[in-house]
């Protein structure tokens, strides 16, 4: 694909909350995109310990970032995801971990420079990332127990800044990844299907 533009329209993506634009692929034993973000009863589950406790077993989304929407905002989910790079430019991750620990990580195709491939984002972990160079970066996203926006959580400055105090303090620029509308919910960027 020549540009960004050209893969979103190709690919069906829709502007994410996060940052970037993506479409959801993959929801075991369901119609993609049509559960708004929630996990799909009538589906192939897993029971958790999370309310309510069923989640679908994997789900997968397309994930663009682009000179328009360079960010994808500090994050954190309960369940592990697997970023796999596919096109364009690097993004590199921030991921700070329970024990307060901060990995930078670059998702991309120069594996001379360091980038990685696959990068797992474990459960529990805070996570924003950032295209530095280049025009986008297109990645696949496969989260086991599948996504379902209850077991998500945006990373709002002032939170993020109490939790981790040594991690801002010496990499201020991060908190620019903050989501400035934290809403909670992904209800208004899934398009309803059929």
């Amino acid at each position: 694909m020549r540009d960004a533009r050209e893969l979103i329209e190709s690919l069906g993506l829709i502007p994410h909350p996060e940052g970037g634009y993506f479409r959801e692929v993959f929801r075991s034993g369901s119609t993609p995109m049509t559960t708004n973000g929630l996990t799909d009863p009538a589906g192939s589950v897993v029971q958790t310990d999370r309310t309510p406790p069923e989640r679908n077993v994997l789900t997968s989304i397309y994930w663009l970032l682009d000179r328009s929407r360079p960010v994808g905002h500090w994050c954190m989910n309960l369940s592990d995801h697997v970023h796999y790079y596919h096109a364009g430019a690097a993004l590199t991750y921030s991921v700070i971990h329970p024990d307060g620990r901060l990995e930078t990580q670059r998702l991309g195709p120069d594996l001379r420079r360091g980038d990685v491939m696959q990068l797992v984002v474990r459960g529990g972990c805070w996570k924003a990332s950032h295209l530095e160079e280049g025009d986008y970066c297109l990645i696949g996203e496969a989260v086991a127990p599948g996504f379902d926006f209850r077991d998500f959580h945006w990373g709002v400055a002032e939170e993020l800044l109490r939790a981790f105090p040594g991690v801002f303090a010496s990499n201020r620029h991060l908190l620019g990844y903050a989501k400035p509308d934290a809403r909670r919910n992904f209800e208004d960027y899934y398009e309803r299907q059929g």
